[in-house]
């Protein structure tokens, strides 16, 4: 267990799945981490989880197992910067930037030496399982990045049988407030220093949430929303903690956001598509998500009212909202193809 005697990290749902196991590979300089099962159980598909800024591993434990119990074997990248990855500063708590280009390129070596790999099929080595991308906000970011630019092995064909994104970052929210008058030289100045926090941004306190601006923003569950504290405050897992984004973060994160609303960019994705919105979101855009949504051409969104940005930490009526629509969407969507959307190995 991560901690029997903890009040809220003993509980089962946030413990790792069985035979859990996390590794790493360094890549641009950065040790990167990821995690899996090492089980010899036999599984439908094999899903990778992709987290929001500040976000690792250990709080999608609840996720993985949920994929579990429906034999889709769970495989998490901690995004360069954060998580249990190597840092970009001196200082472990900013999270900085080294270009989304970059982590793009990287992911994708990883996708390819490990994903890739763990989807083979453990009965036949011709065949490999279908695999589901399944990210959040600044994941959700890179997932469409990902699939518009990248989403091919080295024999051409495609990596990912369907993705599903819960609050997808496509416009930052008090960014989205400024008008472009205001933004362009903000920005600019900004630039000027990029390793510094961004206005207002700080190091992690036990206190950093509740913040103006920030408190009460992130979920309405009690509970999981306690979850990020809980990990940060552990002895055992402070390497874990991150404060805020860096000017050279926000800069990338500003010019990624500006590529994906380039006409004819989501236009080029085919794989199937679920996304959903939280209705009270107080960090991304749903008006850019909507948008998003209309321009991918085999995309659903789920608009889920009443929710808070972390769909996937929310109370249960909210979570469920999306947990079910998403396994019926991977049931009708991969699952139900012919070999059980499996791929023969070329």
């Amino acid at each position: 267990m991560i901690d029997s005697t903890h009040p809220i990290l003993s509980q089962d749902r946030f413990q790792p799945p069985p035979h859990w196991d996390w590794s790493f590979r360094e890549l641009s300089g950065i040790k990167i981490r990821y995690g899996l099962p090492r089980s010899r159980k036999k599984y439908h598909a094999v899903a990778l989880i992709l987290g929001g800024l500040g976000d690792f591993g250990e709080q999608y434990f609840e996720l993985a197992n949920d994929l579990e119990q429906r034999d889709i074997k769970p495989v998490i990248i901690d995004l360069p910067g954060q998580g249990g990855s190597g840092r970009y500063l001196k200082n472990p708590h900013k999270r900085h930037s080294a270009g989304f280009d970059l982590l793009l390129k990287d992911l994708h070596t990883l996708i390819d030496e490990i994903v890739l790999s763990t989807a083979i099929d453990p009965e036949n080595n011709h065949l490999r399982l279908p695999i589901i991308l399944l990210a959040h906000s600044m994941g959700g970011h890179i997932a469409l990045r990902y699939l518009a630019e990248y989403n091919k092995n080295t024999k051409g064909q495609d990596i990912f049988s369907a993705v599903a994104i819960t609050a997808p970052m496509l416009k930052i929210k008090t960014i989205e407030k400024l008008t472009g008058l205001i933004s362009t030289p903000a920005l600019a100045l900004l630039k000027l220093f990029p390793t510094a926090y961004v206005p207002g941004g700080c190091n992690w306190t036990e206190h950093y949430r509740d913040r103006p601006g920030l408190q009460g923003i992130f979920s309405s569950d009690e509970q999981r929303a306690s979850v990020q504290k809980a990990f940060f405050t552990h002895p055992e897992y402070a390497h874990l903690t991150i404060g805020s984004p860096t000017n050279k973060w926000l800069s990338d994160a500003v010019k990624s956001c500006k590529k994906i609303e380039k006409k004819g960019y989501l236009e080029t994705i085919q794989t199937p598509t679920l996304i959903a919105l939280a209705e009270q979101d107080q960090l991304v855009s749903n008006i850019a998500i909507r948008s998003a949504a209309s321009r991918i051409k085999s995309c659903e969104l789920l608009e889920i009212e009443g929710a808070q940005h972390e769909i996937l930490m929310e109370q249960d009526k909210y979570r469920s909202a999306f947990i079910d629509r998403f396994f019926t969407f991977i049931e009708n969507n991969v699952l139900n193809k012919p070999e059980n959307g499996k791929t023969f190995i070329v």
